[in-house]
């Protein structure tokens, strides 16, 4: 991203994602929404670029069916090495959420996703998994939510090298996702 001259926001309505669960991003997106503010900008780096994808899919999904998103803006930033001179590039992510008229009815809702416009949720939505297990799951067949939620954990732990009690958990997790 490009640094515009001004100091970093700390604003009410910017939500830095680190590696919290989605959930509590999810929480403080609907926190700030539900103030006066009609727009919320989600910032992530790294690795938490996922976790901001999926705290805008959940929002969007299961909790505010109104709200859009207005911008997307993705690129690097040269931040400097600890203990090192020098610097690394990071790709980041800026993701501004904000606010269309009404709600969706059911009947529109339903006519949007018989359409295929929604995206897939990643597996990174359900707690527990990070990219390493996510990784994993997918190298053993399980390439999204609706899989996992359909998934044997008897027959994929020994596939995937997860133990059959996660599994099941999160299973479990991703059925009560899809039934949102």
């Amino acid at each position: 991203m490009e640094q515009e001259d001004r100091p970093p926001s700390k604003a009410a309505n910017v939500i830095y994602v680190g590696r919290k669960p989605p959930m509590n991003y999810v929480l403080a997106v609907m926190t700030a929404l539900s103030s006066d503010v009609k727009e919320v900008v989600l910032k992530a780096r790294g690795r938490a670029i996922t976790t901001a994808v999926d705290v805008e899919e959940i929002t969007r999904r299961r909790f505010l069916k109104e709200l859009d998103v207005k911008q997307i803006t993705i690129g690097t930033e040269e931040l400097p090495l600890r203990e090192l001179e020098g610097t690394r590039a990071v790709s980041s992510i800026e993701i501004i959420l904000s606010r269309s008229g009404e709600p969706e009815t059911a009947a529109e809702e339903d006519e949007k996703e018989a359409a295929g416009s929604a995206a897939p949720m990643s597996l990174t939505a359900i707690k527990g998994i990070g990219e390493d297990r996510a990784e994993r799951l997918r190298a053993g067949g399980v390439n999204s939510i609706t899989d996992l939620a359909n998934v044997d954990p008897h027959d994929a732990a020994e596939r995937v090298k997860i133990s059959e009690k996660m599994l099941s958990e999160w299973s479990a997790q991703a059925r009560s996702l899809l039934a949102d």
